[in-house]
């Protein structure tokens, strides 16, 4: 299955709570490559791991052109060499998740 996009992008890792204050990492020139994976998802593979803060719960790709996929982090795997991230596509603002709301879901 190819791939939507594959080349460098700016990715932002946020920790977004209802009743605490936002936290986000964002990583220039990151290399990534998108996956369309079923109505409304998107996976993001990385090539090395991806600094964010604690409890990440969301996460917004920034492609050069413009283009931004951003929504809550369903599942993936973030290891020293690489992993990937499977994230439900938000077309409007992001919503705030009720605290310890992880949804099986660990940033580490």
């Amino acid at each position: 299955m190819p791939y939507v996009y594959e080349g460098s992008a700016t990715v932002t890792v946020m920790a977004r709570y209802l009743g605490l204050e936002p936290a986000e990492l964002t990583t220039l020139e990151c290399a990534v490559r998108l996956l369309n994976a079923g109505p409304g998802r998107v996976r993001v593979e990385l090539q090395h791991y991806l600094q964010g803060p604690a409890r990440a719960n969301t996460v917004r790709v920034m492609l050069p052109h413009g283009m931004m996929v951003q929504g809550p982090i369903v599942d993936g795997s973030n290891e020293p060499t690489g992993g990937w991230l499977l994230i439900n596509v938000e077309q409007y603002d992001l919503a705030f998740e009720p605290p310890g709301a992880s949804k099986g879901w660990q940033w580490n």
